[in-house]
């Protein structure tokens, strides 16, 4: 659970583990100097135990990252929920109608995603959209990617589900899946670095 910290006692904390990573990064520095020249160049008859030392830091690296980073949440509590508007093309897109805005609380997209499909406004214009199509069908709707985004539009650019949201218990965080209306397929693919 998260108990708020001053921010004297937070920085303490944060220094610490920042302490403790450069003592780890010194260390692992420390051990692959062996295997290297004067220059700083490995020196080809060492090549297979700096190889070896090197996975063996990387790993530990990886692990105390891992460390670092679940203590970072402890002390920092879980992300705040802060108005994000996701916006979705209904069936009469088709007909050259806007897009429909949504705004809710939300700490990302995916976030978002999943607490729009639990809400009953949400709920409701899916079910007014599945009419527009044949009988027994999915709604025909998909996800405005371009148009998601942590804020709000202009007052009366989205149906505000905000206060709805307050009075709906939260979504469970255990369920990674997107909402089966907007699928993934429309979801735009990660972006590479």
């Amino acid at each position: 659970m998260h108990h708020p910290l001053d921010q004297n006692h937070l920085a303490i904390e944060v220094q610490a583990l920042i302490s403790a990573a450069r003592a780890l990064q010194t260390e692992h520095q420390e051990r692959l100097a062996r295997y290297r020249t004067a220059d700083g160049e490995v020196n080809e008859d060492w090549r297979s135990e700096y190889d070896d030392t090197r996975a063996t830091t990387a790993i530990e690296a990886s692990d105390h990252l891992d460390t670092f980073v679940e203590q970072l949440a402890l002390l920092t509590g879980p992300p705040a929920r802060l108005p994000f508007t996701v916006t979705v093309a209904g069936h009469q897109r088709h007909d050259g109608e806007r897009p429909y805005s949504f705004a809710l609380y939300a700490t990302g997209l995916d976030d978002a995603l999943r607490t729009l499909a639990e809400l009953p406004g949400f709920q409701r214009w899916l079910r007014e959209e599945a009419e527009l199509v044949a009988e027994g069908a999915e709604p025909d709707v998909t996800l405005v990617p371009e148009q998601c985004h942590p804020g709000l539009r202009a007052p009366g650019e989205y149906i505000d589900l905000r206060a709805e949201q307050a009075r709906t218990p939260a979504p469970s965080r255990t369920d990674a899946s997107l909402p089966t209306a907007l699928g993934t397929a429309h979801r735009p693919a990660p972006r590479r670095r």
